[in-house]
C-alpha cells in the first residue's frame, strides 16, 4: 500500500511471504506533488537450511525408484544435518531410514533413499525431515500409485426362468485385494441381458460428436436403468447430466454452416455426426429437455443443403460384394427432417424412384419417412418384405454402418411408425442374438440398439416374477420386481442362490472389476500392429531398456495395418513408466530434429500425466508418430504396453511393448 515517510525520507511495510525459497524483487515508487522516484531489490528468501526432493508424478506398484534429497545450508554457519525419511502402507524403504551428512557454510549435500511401490493403488505420501542447526525442516510429497496395466473388467448374464432355482457365480480373476469391487443387478427388462455392452456404453472414454450422442441418446429411455450401471451421479440425475451435456457439446461444436464437428476446434462437419445430433435433439426436445430452436432450426438447414447433391458411393456388403449405392446419409436425412415436420416430399419421392440404389436399411427409413409425412400407402410400398439378403461389412468412418447398427436403426424407425409390424419381434430377436455373439461393439451398435430395444421395453414389462436372492442359505434380498443392485458389501460372497416365483423370465447381470496382481497382459496384432522405439536426441535408436537421467528420449510408435482398406478413429495409446515425464508431444517444435522425416499428424491428440493418446485415420498401410519424454527419476519403473484400438471395430487391435525400464543417475 502507501504510506508516508519519516522526516529521515523512510517508510516501513510488513507483509508476509509464503513458503518460498528463491529471490524476490522489491520495487518501490516515491512521490511528492508532481515529482517521484522509483528503485528496486532484489531479496532472497529461503530458511536457513533448504530442503528439496526428487521424485516422479506416480509410481506403479512394485516400481523401485531413487529419492534424492538435495539440502542447502544458506547460512555462514558451518554444520551437520540428520534426514529422516517417512513413509506409509503405499511404499516401502529399502536400506536406512535415516542419514546424516556435513554442511558447510554456503553450500549443499545430498542423500538419497530408496523406496519401492507396495502392490496397491492410491495415493500415498513421502515424508522428509532435516535436523540442522537446532531446527527442524520438513518437506511432504504427496503422489499416486497406479498400475502399470489397465483396470480390467469381467462381466456376465443370464435368465432365470419362473419357479426354478439357480446360482450365480460372480468371476473375479487374480485381481488384487485392493482393487477388487463387483456388483449385480436384477431386473425384469430384457434389456438387462445385455447389460455389459449398455455399461460399456455409458462408461465410453473418449468424446467426439457421435461417441458423445451415442452415450446420451439412450438414456432418454433408460434413466432407471442406466443409473442402475452407473457408478457416479445416482438416480435419473445421471442420465439427466449426459443429455444436458451432449445437448452444450453439441452447440459448442455447431460451425457458421450448420453442421457439427466430430472434434472440438475442427473446421470441417462431419455429415453422419450432424444428422445423428439432430434426430437426438428431436428426440431430446420431446422428452422435455431445453434445446435451443436456433441450434436445432440451423442443423436441420444444413440438412436439407446437403441433400441437393446427388451422390453416390461404393457399398461393400456380403464380404466382398460391392455396389453403388445412395449414401445413408440421405434417407437418414429425410427420416429425420420428417421427424422434425419438415418432410422433403420432392426429394423422398426422387430416391423412391430409384429403390435399386438404397441399402436394405435406407429402405426402412425412407419408408418411415413417408409414414411419418402421412403417406402410408408409399411407406407399404417401399417397406421390404424382411429385414435379410444384405449384411453391411463394418465401417470404421463415413456414416460407420454395420450389419448391427443397419438392422437396429431400421427396428427404431419401424416401431415409431408401426410398432405392430409382424417383422418387428423378429428384428428384435435377431439384435438381441448378434449382441450375444461378441464382447465389443461400436458406440453406433450398442446406441442404436438400445434405441430399438428401449423403445420395446417400454411396451413390454407385464410380467409378476418375484425372487429371493441367499448367499449361504442366508437371504440377502426379495426381488418383487423392482430392479435391485447389490453390491460387494452387500453380496458378501460371489455364489448366489437364486429362488423365482411367478410367471416370466428374470434377468441379472453382474460385473466385477480390478487390477491383475501380475500386471500381465497378452501381446497381440489383429489387422494393425503398434510398435513402439526410443531414439536419442540425435536419431540413434537406443538398445535395451536402460536410461540416463535427464537424457531427452524420442518415443516413435509406428502403426501398421494388414487389411486393404482404410481404418478410421483408430485411438493409439502410449501409457509411460513412472520416471519418464511427457517434455513436448510435437518434436517439430524442438530444435535438431530434422532427422525425423516420416511424422504423421494425429487428427487429435491428448496428453496426460502418465500417458498419451493420438486419435488418427489410417489410410495409409503405416503411420509414424514421435513424441519427446525426459529420463528425470533414477530407478526401476514398470512400463505399460503401447495399445492401439479402432474405436468401432475392436476386431482391429494391437498391444505391444511392456516391460521393465532402469533409469541410472
Amino acid at each position: 500500500g502507501i504510506t508516508k515517510a519519516s522526516s529521515s525520507g523512510e517508510a516501513n511495510f510488513e507483509f508476509d511471504v509464503p513458503a518460498f525459497s528463491g529471490e524476490l524483487r522489491l520495487m518501490a515508487l516515491a512521490y511528492k506533488n508532481e515529482s517521484f522516484g522509483s528503485a528496486e531489490f532484489n531479496v532472497k528468501v529461503a530458511d536457513p537450511v533448504v530442503i528439496s526432493t526428487a521424485l516422479p508424478r506416480f509410481l506403479a506398484p512394485k516400481d523401485t525408484v531413487s529419492v534424492p534429497l538435495t539440502i542447502t545450508n544458506t547460512t555462514s554457519r558451518s554444520t551437520s544435518a540428520t534426514a529422516t525419511i517417512q513413509t506409509d502402507a503405499g511404499v516401502r524403504l529399502l536400506g536406512a531410514a535415516e542419514q546424516t551428512v556435513s554442511l558447510a557454510a554456503n553450500s549443499e549435500s545430498r542423500v538419497e533413499f530408496r523406496v519401492v511401490a507396495a502392490p496397491v493403488i492410491g495415493t500415498t505420501k513421502i515424508a522428509v525431515d532435516v535436523k540442522a542447526l537446532g531446527e527442524h525442516f520438513k518437506e511432504e510429497t504427496e503422489l499416486t500409485i497406479r498400475p502399470a496395466s489397465t483396470l480390467q473388467k469381467i462381466t456376465g448374464s443370464g435368465t432365470l426362468e419362473a419357479n426354478k432355482t439357480g446360482t450365480i457365480n460372480i468371476g473375479l480373476s487374480d485381481f488384487m485385494n485392493q482393487s477388487i469391487d463387483y456388483s449385480l443387478v436384477i431386473s425384469k427388462s430384457p434389456v438387462l441381458e445385455l447389460g455389459n455392452q449398455f455399461n460399456y456404453l455409458l462408461e465410453y472414454p473418449y468424446g467426439c460428436t457421435e461417441q458423445t450422442v451415442s452415450v446420451a441418446f439412450p438414456q432418454l429411455y433408460y434413466g432407471d436403468l442406466a443409473d442402475l450401471f452407473n457408478t457416479g451421479r445416482q438416480g435419473k440425475l445421471a442420465a439427466n447430466y449426459n443429455i444436458q451435456e451432449a445437448i452444450r457439446k453439441i452447440k459448442l461444436r455447431q460451425l457458421y454452416t450448420g453442421g457439427i464437428s466430430l472434434w472440438d476446434g475442427e473446421e470441417q462437419e462431419n455429415w453422419w455426426s450432424s444428422i445423428y445430433a439432430a434426430h437426438f435433439l428431436t428426440e431430446a426436445k420431446k422428452a422435455g429437455y431445453d434445446v435451443d430452436k436456433n441450434l436445432l432450426q440451423t442443423l436441420l438447414g444444413f440438412i436439407g443443403i446437403k441433400l441437393r447433391n446427388r451422390l453416390t458411393i461404393s457399398y461393400t456388403y456380403n464380404v466382398n460384394k460391392t455396389r453403388k449405392i445412395v449414401p445413408k446419409e440421405v434417407p437418414y436425412s429425410l427420416y429425420v427432417l420428417a421427424l422434425n415436420g419438415t418432410p422433403d416430399i420432392s426429394t423422398m419421392n426422387y430416391y423412391k424412384a430409384i429403390p435399386g440404389q438404397l441399402a436394405l436399411d435406407s429402405r426402412y427409413l425412407l419408408s418411415a419417412a413417408f409414414a411419418l409425412s402421412g403417406d402410408k400407402q408409399k411407406f407399404r410400398e417401399l417397406l421390404p418384405a424382411s429385414f435379410e439378403g444384405e449384411v453391411s461389412v463394418a465401417q470404421t468412418g463415413g456414416s460407420f454402418y454395420s450389419d448391427i447398427r443397419d438392422e437396429s436403426i431400421a427396428l427404431s424407425t419401424l416401431i415409431d411408425v408401426d410398432p405392430g409390424n409382424n417383422q418387428v419381434p423378429i428384428m428384435a430377436k435377431h439384435i438381441v442374438d448378434k449382441l450375444k455373439q461378441r464382447k465389443w461393439y461400436s458406440t453406433q451398435e450398442s446406441a442404436f440398439s438400445f434405441l430399438a430395444l428401449g423403445k420395446l421395453a417400454k411396451r413390454n414389462a407385464n410380467t409378476n416374477i418375484t425372487a429371493t436372492i441367499s448367499a449361504n442359505g442366508k437371504l440377502v434380498v426379495n426381488f418383487t420386481g423392482k430392479d435391485v443392485k447389490l453390491t460387494a458389501k452387500q453380496l458378501g460372497q460371489n455364489n448366489l442362490q437364486v429362488s423365482t416365483h411367478g410367471t416370466g423370465q428374470l434377468y441379472y447381470w453382474w460385473k466385477s472389476e480390478g487390477i491383475s496382481s501380475s500386471g500381465a497382459y497378452t501381446e497381440t496384432d489383429n489387422y494393425l500392429k503398434v510398435r513402439r522405439r526410443f531414439f536419442d536426441r540425435y536419431g540413434r535408436v537406443i538398445q535395451g531398456n536402460t536410461f540416463k537421467q535427464n537424457d531427452l528420449v524420442i518415443v516413435q510408435l509406428t502403426l501398421d495395418k494388414s487389411y486393404d482398406g482404410s481404418v478410421d478413429n483408430i485411438v493409439l495409446t502410449d501409457l509411460l513408466p513412472a520416471g519418464f515425464e511427457i517434455e513436448n508431444p510435437r518434436t517439430k517444435e524442438i530444435p535438431g530434429m530434422e532427422w525425423i522425416k516420416d511424422t504423421d499428424t494425429p487428427t487429435s491428440l491428448d496428453v496426460r500425466d502418465d500417458r498419451i493418446n493420438l486419435f488418427l485415420n489410417l489410410n495409409l498401410n503405416r503411420s509414424v508418430f514421435y513424441y519427446a519424454v525426459r529420463a528425470v527419476s533414477p530407478g526401476i519403473f514398470r512400463m505399460g504396453p503401447a495399445s492401439a484400438d479402432a474405436m468401432y471395430n475392436a476386431e482391429y487391435h494391437s498391444y505391444n511393448g511392456g516391460g521393465i525400464i532402469k533409469i541410472i543417475p
